[in-house]
């Protein structure tokens, strides 16, 4: 039988997640649960997982920045089923005036361009074009961010993260972006779990069955599986069988090993090399992201320990 949750299952993940929640919020004196609110499934789970917590007050927030209006009619119709009071923040002028900023002539874009040429990075030269649209959308899920931990400081509450497992893997999430101070889902699957999940949450099914996208229009008018190059279902299937042949455990895999793994795997749930080495070597090459921030310690760069210091 295909891997997946059963009803009885996901209740019991569901139960698990919010007696987790409530336990940290009594014991760090928290009430307020702050959390952006797509059309998406990742934060539809989110608000059905904070809406029925004792001591727990959500607080959705929508926040437009050159958004589909679609996009937050689905997330109203979410945050209204599950009985969620919402704030609105409209980003998008803010957005524009800071990639006015970026994009003048003597703005960054222009300055970076002549310290590139300094060093004689002809190669980074040439791909600045190409970068401006994922730098963008990185932009918008920053300013998102500082949004979101506003007003938790506003509220003295916590950040929620609404970022999945096979997103964490894949890196499809921003450094300090797509991040907060509890996340309940980090370790789900949305392929293969998060359905299931969701449907035993009672997620609307506007949300449910709406095109998972990043909604940072990296690729224009594009979806989730135009950046990863599966469906998320088929992606964890790939993923799952990269990580039990201990694929993460080093980041000094050869070229030929990763191109021999994925033959192996491609043949294995009957899809084609390529498609399957594009998964490896995004995992492998957003390795640096799992192990953020790189902290040196104290033996590193030669201090003596604590425990040592005789003051």
């Amino acid at each position: 039988m295909p891997y997946a949750l059963t009803r009885k299952q996901a209740e019991k993940v569901i139960k698990n997640i919010r007696k987790r929640i409530g336990e940290y919020f009594r014991s760090q004196g928290l009430k307020y649960a702050v959390f952006g609110k797509s059309e998406g499934l990742d934060s539809s789970v989110i608000a059905g997982l904070l809406s029925k917590i004792p001591g727990v007050r959500p607080i959705g927030v929508i926040m437009p920045c050159e958004s589909d209006i679609e996009a937050e009619r689905i997330a109203r119709i979410v945050l209204e089923h599950y009985k969620i009071p919402h704030i609105n923040v409209e980003l998008t002028r803010e957005y524009h005036d800071v990639m006015g900023q970026f994009y003048s002539s003597d703005g960054v874009h222009g300055q970076i361009s002549e310290v590139l040429k300094k060093y004689r990075d002809k190669k980074r030269l040439a791909t600045l074009p190409s970068i401006k649209n994922r730098a963008s959308g990185n932009i918008k899920a920053r300013l998102r961010m500082i949004t979101l931990y506003h007003i938790a400081q506003l509220t003295g509450g916590a950040v929620f993260s609404t970022d999945n497992l096979s997103e964490l893997w894949m890196g499809f999430w921003t450094l300090n972006g797509d991040v907060g101070d509890i996340a309940p889902i980090q370790h789900v699957f949305k392929g293969l779990e998060e359905y299931d999940i969701a449907r035993a949450l009672g997620v609307p099914k506007e949300s449910l069955e709406c095109v998972p996208t990043d909604g940072l229009d990296v690729i224009p008018g594009g979806s989730d599986e135009d950046q990863l190059g599966m469906p998320y279902e088929e992606l964890d299937k790939v993923l799952i069988k990269l990580l039990q042949n201990r694929f993460e455990e080093t980041g000094d895999w050869e070229d030929s090993e990763i191109s021999k793994l994925s033959r192996s795997i491609a043949k294995e749930l009957g899809k084609t090399p390529e498609s399957v080495e594009h998964i490896a070597r995004q995992l492998h090459r957003t390795r640096f992201k799992r192990d953020w921030p790189l902290i040196f310690t104290r033996q590193e760069i030669g201090l003596p320990p604590i425990e040592d210091i005789r003051l």
